[in-house]
């Protein structure tokens, strides 16, 4: 399972129960958030950067 994919999942089981206050369950989302942006935006350079290397050996084949 992608990163990105595993913080989503846990953006989406956090219940506002879990978090003593507003403030806190905002911060916990804002955290995950944040990791899923990042994941998601590592996951997408490695995938063009495949694609582009698959092309440049295309290119040479």
């Amino acid at each position: 399972m992608k990163k990105s994919e595993v913080k989503k999942m846990q953006a989406l089981s956090i219940r506002r129960d879990d978090a003593v206050s507003d403030e806190n369950w905002f911060a916990m989302m804002q955290d995950i958030f944040q990791g899923y942006e990042t994941a998601l935006a590592l996951e997408q350079a490695v995938f063009q950067d495949a694609e582009e290397e698959a092309e440049e050996v295309c290119k040479r084949g």
